[in-house]
């Protein structure tokens, strides 16, 4: 049971940094796409925002999620590791 939660909470933590990688990413593009559009077609444009904006709510709930079952992760490692003792 201890090596299960401590290899999720490895994953969890890896899955984590993904998202939050990727988070910042489509920010940083969502920013320069108000700034800068890529083409001279406004519904190319919305398109384009539509695609980075759905992907970074994408990313910032995924990063939430995965923070919550690694909380989760930890805290049945502290019961599991407490009831060992």
């Amino acid at each position: 049971m201890i090596s299960f939660l401590f290899s999720m909470a490895g994953l969890l933590n890896l899955l984590f940094y993904v998202f939050a990688i990727g988070f910042v990413i489509s920010l940083i593009l969502e920013q320069i796409l108000k700034v800068r559009p890529l083409s001279v077609d406004a519904s190319m444009n919305e398109r384009n925002m539509y695609i980075v904006q759905s992907n970074r709510r994408y990313c910032w709930r995924q990063a939430w999620m995965t923070n919550v079952y690694w909380f989760l992760c930890n805290i049945g490692l502290y019961i599991v590791s407490r009831n060992m003792q």
